[in-house]
């Protein structure tokens, strides 16, 4: 029986690309990188600092987290929104008991910021966000795991990448695909279930 649901935010929750691929742009801009703004939606969900390795390479990397962040945290956090139907999603899973918990690539203070804005931060028990130490999903998955004695059978992870669906595989937990966000059906492979929209989330939960 699922009494933990633990989510992830960029492209599950939170409608966050605009926000996210303006601060890729500027700092590869700062940084005199050329690239395409399409090919930049691949660095939708994985850790900030691994995907600057992959773009700029590993002396670069440092750099371009901090040009990213400046942008973000002063304009880009800004262009978001919640996606149409979960602020219901996660009051309903909330008021019918379940815990609900946060596990994101994103920094944990503006992602705390986020939920605030969007009006369900108070569904939420518990917001681990990625850090030096916890950089990878599935390590930051783990911590909320760890942290909070969570017992595996009975938790859930949802997100929209191969991130939050292989960490929640490799932890032996059940997943759903939240394919409404910007991952690729081939990264879904390992998904327990997929929903194809916030309220589909519901109507799997309710059915499992």
């Amino acid at each position: 029986m699922i009494k933990n649901i633990i989510f992830d935010l960029d492209g599950t929750i939170s409608k966050s690309a605009d926000g996210i691929l303006n601060s890729f742009e500027y700092a590869l801009d700062k940084m005199g990188k050329a690239y395409d703004r399409d090919e930049l939606f691949k660095y939708i969900g994985p850790p900030l600092r691994d995907s600057f390795v992959k773009e700029l390479g590993e002396d670069l990397a440092d750099d371009g987290v901090e040009f990213y962040r400046s942008y973000y945290l002063k304009k880009g956090k800004y262009d978001a929104s919640i996606y149409d139907g979960m602020k219901d999603v996660i009051k309903n899973l909330y008021d019918r008991g379940y815990k609900i918990y946060l596990a994101t690539s994103k920094g944990k203070n503006s992602s705390l910021e986020v939920l605030e804005s969007y009006g369900i931060l108070r569904y939420f028990s518990y917001v681990e966000g990625s850090t030096d130490i916890l950089n990878t999903k599935k390590k930051v998955l783990e911590n909320v795991i760890i942290g909070n004695k969570l017992k595996k059978d009975q938790s859930l992870m949802i997100g929209d990448r191969s991130y939050d669906i292989d960490a929640g595989f490799d932890l032996g937990i059940k997943t759903i695909a939240a394919s409404y966000g910007y991952g690729k059906d081939e990264e879904y492979k390992n998904a327990s279930f997929i929903a194809d929209s916030p309220s589909d989330i519901e109507t799997i939960i309710k059915n499992i």
